[in-house]
């Protein structure tokens, strides 16, 4: 009897076994064979208040985000073979959330600069813009020289506070391009420093406004995306991507496709600037 019991068992055993490796190879067969739904992404960081390079709209090119910095992710994601998300927030958070892990890179029409470029890595730049002087049509500042002991307004992080500041220049910061543009349609000062496609975009959407050019004052500026210091491998992807786009002349594309867009209207009463 208990030789039956022991036969038994056995058999019990070897057959539980023959049906692990069934289910075991039924996996790899599966995983092997594109089965998988979950698709491997890359996660960027922007802060959407900066048109035409992003913004918030009803149906964008990511999700709800839009503009020429989301449509270079998207591409360079498809490139890699991943699905581009985004992670949106504010300008002055970008690389503490690149620092943590947050966000796989940083794409928000970020400029490249000598302190940042020794914590981080920076891609081939993909758009060279400068800052801009946002006025009335009937304003007597000419000149960066002219704003001195004028109300001046920038955007909090971006290089127009930089450079206001280094002018010597007192100025209001504000989070949002169109909380800054609106002070100066509403009366409430006399000039806003930003970036100059970005300008284009807020003086054809304001009647009243005109922009205000000073070579001398305001240097030329290349945007490009960041990634962690020496993450060589993802660097290699982003920049390979973004030279096909240079070269095939999407980019060139993207930014006459973004600058007549009517952001405004299309944002259906978003926040987007």
């Amino acid at each position: 009897m208990k030789k039956n019991m022991m036969k038994k068992l056995l058999a019990l055993a070897l057959a539980g076994a023959m049906m692990l490796s069934v289910v075991a190879c039924g996996s790899k067969e599966d995983t092997a064979s594109g089965d998988s739904t979950a698709k491997e992404t890359i996660t960027f960081g922007t802060n959407a208040e900066f048109p035409p390079f992003e913004f918030v709209t009803s149906q964008g090119t990511i999700g709800e985000f839009d503009g020429i910095d989301m449509a270079i992710a998207k591409q360079i994601g498809e490139d890699m073979g991943k699905e581009a998300k985004i992670n949106n927030m504010e300008f002055d958070s970008l690389l503490l959330a690149l620092d943590n892990g947050q966000v796989d890179a940083v794409i928000a029409g970020m400029t490249v600069t000598d302190e940042r470029k020794e914590a981080y890595d920076f891609s081939t730049p993909y758009y060279t813009a400068t800052q801009v002087m946002i006025v009335k049509e009937d304003s007597d500042i000419k000149t960066a020289a002219d704003m001195k002991d004028k109300k001046i307004v920038v955007i909090q992080g971006y290089t127009g506070e930089t450079c206001v500041k280094d002018m010597g220049y007192d100025y209001e910061a504000f989070k949002k391009g169109t909380e800054a543009v609106l002070e100066l349609v509403n009366g409430k000062c006399d000039v806003v420093v930003i970036d100059s496609a970005t300008a284009e975009k807020f003086v054809g959407d304001n009647e009243g406004l005109k922009i205000v050019e000073d070579s001398s004052a305001f240097e030329a500026e290349e945007y490009a995306i960041a990634v962690k210091k020496g993450n060589t491998e993802l660097l290699n992807q982003i920049n390979s991507s973004i030279q096909k786009m240079l070269d095939n002349g999407t980019v060139s594309e993207l930014s006459a496709k973004y600058l007549d867009m009517d952001i405004e209207e299309d944002a259906s009463g978003s926040d987007a600037e």
